[in-house]
C-alpha cells in the first residue's frame, strides 16, 4: 500500500515538474527573451500572400486591416480561389485605392492538386519581394503593428519566422467548448516550445514568414504534391532549422481566425494535423504520449492504494492530498498557458479533459482512418 502511494506520488511529481518546466520555458520566452533579444532596425520589404477561397465577406472586413499596416514597404498578393464576380468587383475597387495590392486567381477546374498549395505557389511566384508572409482571408490582424513585429525578427541568419494564430474563442458557444480551448492551447504550446528550444517542426500558414529562395531551394511543395495538406508542417521541416528560425509571440503579432462553424473547423484541422504529424520529427509527440501514460499510472497507483487501505484514514488522506495537489498545480499551469496564448482561462474541467485527452486523440485517429483518402490528391 505504501509502495503504491509512493509510486503515485513520484509519478505525479514527475508530471507536475514536466508541465511546470514547459510552461516556464514559454513564459520566460514571452516575458524575458522576446523583450531583450536583438531585432533589426532596417525593416525588409515583404510580400504578404493572402489565400482567399470564396470569402468575399471576410475579405471586405479584414483585407483593409492588412493593407493599412504601419510598415514602410510591402505589397499584398491576394489569390482568389474560385472567386465569384462579387469578389472580383470588390478586389478591383480596393486595388484602385491601394497600389500595393495585386490580385491573381487560381485556374478553375484544376484537378489532382491541393488547392491550398496551388494558391500559395501562385502567390509566391507573383511576390515581388524576397521575404514573404502567408496568411488567409479569414485571419484578422489585431494591430497595425503586425507586420513590424513579424519582420523585426529578420536579423542576419534568420530565414523563417513562426507567428501564431487562434480562433475566436468568445464565439464558440457549442458543446465541448472547454475541450477545444484545451486542445488548441496544448497543441500550440507543444510546437511553440519545441521551436523555442531550436527544434521547429510546425508552423501555421495563417501567420508564417520566410525567405522566398527557401521555397525554390526545396522545389516548393514538390515532395508533398500527393498530399492535400502539409504546407505548414511537412514543408516547414524542409526549410526550418534550429539556427535559422525565430518565434514571434507578442500579443499584437497574433492573428484571430474567423470560422463560421468552429466545431467543424476544429475537427477538420485536427484530422489534417494528425495525418501529417507522422511525417515530421516525433520527439515532441513521444514526449507527450509518455507523460500521458505517467499521469494515468500515477492515478491508478493512488486509487489502488486508497482501495487497499480502506477504511484506514491516513493512506486515504495521503492519496487524496496528492491528487488534489497534482490537479491544482496542473490547473494553474494550464491557466498560465492560456493567458500566454490569449485563450480564455479554464479551471475545473482541466483534470477531466487532461485525462480524457489520450482517449479523444485515439478517437481522432480512428476518424482519420475513415477519411484517409481525403488526405491524398488524386492523380488522373
Amino acid at each position: 500500500m505504501w509502495g503504491l502511494l509512493a509510486g503515485g506520488f513520484v509519478l505525479g511529481l514527475v508530471y507536475v515538474i514536466w508541465r511546470w518546466l514547459g510552461c516556464r520555458r514559454l513564459s520566460q520566452f514571452v516575458n524575458v527573451t522576446e523583450q531583450n533579444r536583438e531585432y533589426t532596425d532596417e525593416l525588409p520589404p515583404v510580400s504578404v500572400i493572402v489565400d482567399a477561397c470564396n470569402e468575399t465577406d471576410q475579405l471586405v472586413r479584414f483585407l483593409p486591416l492588412v493593407l493599412n499596416q504601419d510598415y514602410p514597404e510591402y505589397d499584398v498578393v491576394v489569390i482568389a480561389d474560385g472567386a465569384a464576380e462579387a469578389t472580383s468587383d470588390m478586389l478591383s475597387e480596393m486595388k484602385a485605392q491601394h497600389p500595393n495590392l495585386h490580385i491573381t486567381f487560381t485556374p478553375h477546374g484544376t484537378r489532382s492538386l491541393s488547392r491550398k498549395k496551388l494558391a500559395l505557389m501562385i502567390g509566391i511566384k507573383a511576390a515581388s519581394h524576397e521575404i514573404i508572409l502567408t496568411t488567409n482571408a479569414n485571419c484578422r490582424p489585431t494591430s497595425d503593428q503586425w507586420l513590424r513585429l513579424m519582420m523585426r525578427n529578420f536579423v542576419e541568419g534568420t530565414d523563417v519566422v513562426l507567428g501564431y494564430s487562434h480562433y475566436r474563442y468568445h464565439r464558440d458557444k457549442r458543446w465541448a467548448r472547454h475541450w477545444r480551448i484545451l486542445d488548441t492551447v496544448t497543441t500550440g504550446a507543444q510546437w511553440l516550445r519545441s521551436a523555442i528550444a531550436h527544434r521547429p517542426y510546425r508552423g501555421v500558414t495563417d501567420n508564417l514568414a520566410y525567405r522566398k529562395h527557401l521555397f525554390f531551394d526545396v522545389n516548393g511543395f514538390a515532395d508533398t504534391m500527393n498530399l492535400t495538406w502539409g504546407e505548414d508542417d511537412v514543408f516547414l521541416c524542409q526549410i526550418a532549422r534550429g539556427d535559422n528560425t525565430r518565434v514571434e509571440l507578442s500579443p499584437e503579432s497574433q492573428l484571430s481566425v474567423y470560422y463560421e462553424n468552429i466545431l467543424r473547423a476544429h475537427r477538420l484541422l485536427r484530422t489534417r494535423r494528425d495525418f501529417t504529424s507522422r511525417m515530421v520529427p516525433r520527439r515532441a509527440f513521444i514526449e507527450h504520449a509518455l507523460m500521458s501514460w505517467v499521469l494515468w499510472i500515477a492515478h491508478a497507483l493512488l486509487v489502488a492504494a486508497a482501495v487497499i487501505a480502506w477504511p484506514c484514514a491516513i493512506p486515504l488522506i495521503a492519496a487524496a492530498v496528492t491528487l488534489i495537489a497534482l490537479w491544482i498545480t496542473v490547473i494553474i499551469v494550464t491557466r498560465r498557458e492560456c493567458k500566454l496564448l490569449q485563450a480564455p482561462p479554464i479551471r475545473l474541467t482541466v483534470p477531466l479533459l487532461t485525462l480524457a485527452r489520450p482517449i479523444i486523440n485515439f478517437k481522432y485517429r480512428i476518424r482519420e482512418l475513415r477519411h484517409k483518402k481525403s488526405n491524398y490528391t488524386t492523380y488522373i
